[in-house]
């Protein structure tokens, strides 16, 4: 008898105020191979006095494999670094640090910005299906563009509706290994060849989440603010552009 279905399920809580830092990079296709053996080592060496402070906590790196949706007409971009950090005035310790970077070649910089989450939003700790399986997540990082006049509308349907919703998801439909929910507070820099946004979403996913993806998100919106699938997202593209969502791997960077 398993013992694991009897036992109610833990309530998984958001993580909230909680600030990153985000780099998005692009790398010719000559180099991909080079970035992928520098880069870990490299963040480790910048990194390293900042992580023994405790000044800075995960470090990942999400590689954009492949564009799941993109609209506009802009080249894309390969990965995205993404730095969790402390406190929020911990961003101006971090920037001379990245600024130390050795890397063999230099790859071209998108964008750097400041990130918070979105209350009742960000998952970061995977539900007890989630753990259990054997396989690696895929990741898939959006890119989102909110209309400046409906961030708050956008934040609310964040917190009131699609957040419960990929919740439920990760305590019960289990295809979603964690989410991130993210504002963008601050650029620091941003390369005019490219699109803005003002939202980044970190989803990992493994592969039946193609199938069920709409009917359990359906179930989650029915559940927390008794919504539609159709009318949710029918509003969401009036106020939002997805710019640019893409799939592909997560290197954790583990410091020394």
């Amino acid at each position: 008898m398993n013992k694991d279905k009897n036992q109610p399920q833990k309530e998984l809580k958001s993580l909230e105020e909680s600030y990153f830092a985000a780099i998005s990079l692009k790398v010719e296709k000559a180099q991909q191979k080079e970035f992928k053996q520098e880069i870990k080592e490299n963040l480790n060496i910048a990194l390293k006095e900042l992580k023994q402070k405790g000044a800075i906590k995960e470090v990942s790196v999400y590689s954009h494999k492949k564009a799941a949706e993109k609209h506009g007409d802009f080249p894309l971009w390969d990965y995205m670094v993404l730095i969790q950090l402390k406190d929020k005035q911990t961003e101006a310790d971090l920037l001379p640090k990245i600024r130390t970077l050795k890397l063999s070649f230099v790859p071209e910089i998108i964008r750097m910005e400041l990130l918070v989450t979105t209350p009742n939003s960000t998952y970061p700790i995977p539900g007890e299906g989630a753990k259990k399986r054997r396989i690696k997540p895929f990741y898939a990082v959006e890119y989102v563009d909110v209309k400046r006049n409906y961030l708050d509308e956008f934040r609310q349907i964040m917190v009131e509706k699609n957040g419960p919703a990929m919740r439920y998801i990760m305590e019960q439909a289990k295809w979603c290994h964690n989410f991130y929910a993210l504002e963008t507070v601050e650029v620091f820099y941003h390369n005019p060849q490219y699109p803005t946004w003002n939202q980044v979403h970190v989803i990992g996913l493994y592969p039946e989440a193609v199938i069920r993806y709409k009917r359990d998100f359906s179930m989650g919106l029915k559940l927390a603010k008794q919504i539609s699938f159709e009318e949710n997202f029918a509003r969401l593209k009036e106020i939002r552009i997805m710019r640019y969502k893409s799939i592909g791997g997560k290197l954790t960077i583990f410091m020394q």
